[in-house]
């Protein structure tokens, strides 16, 4: 076994969140290439009326795992759902479960939290920031913790343009971010979030930073670390190219603009795109806990991990958005309801009229043929939800960062060939044209659901809607002629 997988041997892994984006390939790999692991814990909560035990059994059927079952049918004996919720004191476990993670758990991953940008105050407190300090107690319980991991965000502390691997000071403190949420309970109406968040764009990066020193001030004496990741994508090579689970983030702009329905877009496509897959996120997150384990704990500051690409194998929004149309042209999705085509603008005024006229007015037209059919309209309130999605990451598409990773890339060098191969996460290792060609193909079958084989079926049809695209296009132009025409004639009458 390589130095990671005989570190893994025999430990009992907790993680939380371990049924989002993250976990699930978190837990996938674990079991892929450390099959001599003790049990990974799972903490769930009910929800959306399905107890832990249906939910349980979804995540043991999610198809991240289609290639795990096929090598290793085996693999479900190695997880256990425990019921418990991270907002809550001692994360909601009962007692049996509790004093039973205290006893075994060796090594402790913290990824549960809202990653909605626009989540209510009091919500992504609970979550993102408590939840924290409930891990931190019970990580001080635990009898034979060797490694834990805080998953923050890189833009945790986006307010810099300069982000080291150290930890800045936070917006404010974790007592005092609960005492405010405790004094908005009690005042009526909606709350300001622009008063109390200041500088910071959305109450996600706010509380993410408040989080971090939650991480600082109670885990000074144990084997603990923060990994900030940037914007993490579909994966680029395991378990399955491409794997995402939802349309958010990225990942969603390039669903949206590849099915037709968007045609324009608020980005500054000079500046750097900083994501990075979550496959190579994972295998970075697993060598972290590796590290912290093998490293003696020192006086010095809780560790800080920038897992980034701007700075080992940048991309611009431009050559990405290039690659990506390129993609659409050779893979494009077969439920596509217009040709995918389209602008990007840094400007605000630009956008909005781009809006109007290549994203609102179609779904208005979509949606009056729907009701000739007898069909519900749903295209001009998918398109204004998306308005409002991507008005939130306004913030992240108009801007770059700098970032430092220094400890990443020393901690890549740490490894041995054998661990370099099973557990790759050097970004400048990543080929982008290779990459986007798996994103898309991942977002065509994951999220949309084209089925595996139907290439040549959608390359007919993208053919079909390019022509109904030009018949527009031309349409447009002898339509706005004639404005034009009517307008000069009618200027000119105005003076004979």
């Amino acid at each position: 076994m390589s130095q990671i997988q005989q570190f893994y041997a025999g430990q009992n892994v907790f993680i939380t969140g371990g049924t989002g984006f993250l976990g699930k390939i978190l837990t996938e790999k674990l079991l892929q290439s450390c099959r001599d692991i003790g049990t990974i814990y799972i903490l769930m909560r009910p929800k959306k009326g399905n107890g832990v035990q249906e939910r349980f059994e979804a995540f043991l059927g999610d198809t991240v795992f289609d290639v795990l079952r096929n090598d290793y049918p085996e693999f479900s004996k190695k997880i256990v759902g425990v019921e418990g919720d991270t907002a809550q004191n001692k994360l909601g476990l009962s007692e049996t479960d509790y004093a039973r993670l205290v006893e075994e758990v060796s090594v402790i991953f913290h990824l549960a939290a809202t990653v909605r940008f626009t989540e209510r105050l009091e919500k992504a407190v609970a979550i993102n920031v408590n939840s924290v300090k409930h891990v931190m107690d019970i990580a001080r319980a635990c009898k034979n913790l060797k490694a834990g991991i805080h998953v923050s965000t890189a833009f945790s502390h986006c307010v810099r343009k300069s982000i080291n691997e150290e930890l800045y000071p936070p917006p404010m403190s974790h007592e005092e971010i609960n005492m405010l949420v405790e004094m908005l309970k009690r005042i009526e109406g909606p709350e300001n979030l622009t008063e109390i968040t200041g500088e910071w764009p959305n109450t996600y990066c706010f509380t993410k930073a408040i989080a971090e020193e939650v991480v600082a001030n109670y885990a000074t004496d144990l084997p603990f670390a923060i990994f900030r990741p940037s914007i993490v994508t579909g994966a680029y090579k395991t378990p399955i190219p491409g794997w995402v689970s939802s349309p958010i983030g990225i990942s969603g702009m390039i669903c949206v603009c590849g099915l037709g329905i968007i045609h324009a877009v608020l980005i500054d496509t000079s500046t750097r795109l900083e994501v990075v897959p979550v496959d190579y996120v994972c295998n970075a997150l697993i060598a972290s806990a590796w590290k912290i384990a093998m490293t003696e704990k020192s006086c010095e500051d809780v560790p800080v991990y920038n897992y980034v690409s701007g700075n080992e194998n940048p991309i611009t929004w431009k050559d990405f958005d290039n690659k990506a149309r390129a993609v659409a042209k050779t893979h494009p999705f077969e439920q596509a309801v217009y040709y995918p085509s389209g602008y990007a603008t840094k400007s605000r005024f630009l956008y909005t009229t781009l809006h109007f006229f290549l994203n609102l007015l179609p779904a208005v037209m979509i949606d009056v043929v729907l009701r000739l059919k007898g069909q519900q309209p749903r295209m001009y309130k998918l398109v204004g939800q998306i308005y409002e999605a991507f008005n939130a990451l306004e913030y992240f598409t108009t801007q770059q960062w700098d970032f430092d990773n220094q400890k990443i890339q020393a901690l890549w060098e740490q490894l041995g060939s054998e661990d370099k191969s099973i557990f790759p996460f050097s970004m400048q290792t990543v080929v982008w044209d290779e990459y986007v060609i798996n994103m898309s193909k991942g977002i065509r079958k994951f999220i949309i659901g084209d089925s595996d084989g139907n290439e040549e079926r959608a390359r007919r049809r993208q053919v079909y809607l390019y022509a109904i695209h030009l018949a527009v296009r031309i349409t447009s132009g002898i339509f706005i002629l004639w404005l034009i025409w009517k307008s000069f004639h009618g200027i000119q009458s105005m003076f004979l």
